[in-house]
């Protein structure tokens, strides 16, 4: 699975929105809107700033699960 869709599935999988990730990745110091999400998620778009929004959306999707999805139980 490509990265950008992998992103694209654990949001929905957490129920969360493509203007969540935009909130959160501006916390994180890269400012992006609806419309260069679309792109990047389309994959139409390239480059470092592409590389980040991929490489900061994964980690905060990383650190959401770990804090707010329960472990399943065995």
């Amino acid at each position: 699975m490509l990265e950008r869709e992998e992103i694209r599935s654990r949001l929905k999988k957490n129920k969360l929105t493509t203007v969540w990730l935009i909130a959160q990745l501006r916390e994180n110091g890269i400012v992006t809107d609806k419309s260069e999400m679309s792109s990047v998620f389309a994959g139409t778009r390239c480059g470092l700033k592409v590389d980040a929004i991929i490489r900061t959306s994964k980690q905060i999707l990383d650190e959401y699960e770990t804090k707010f999805v329960a472990a399943p139980t065995p």
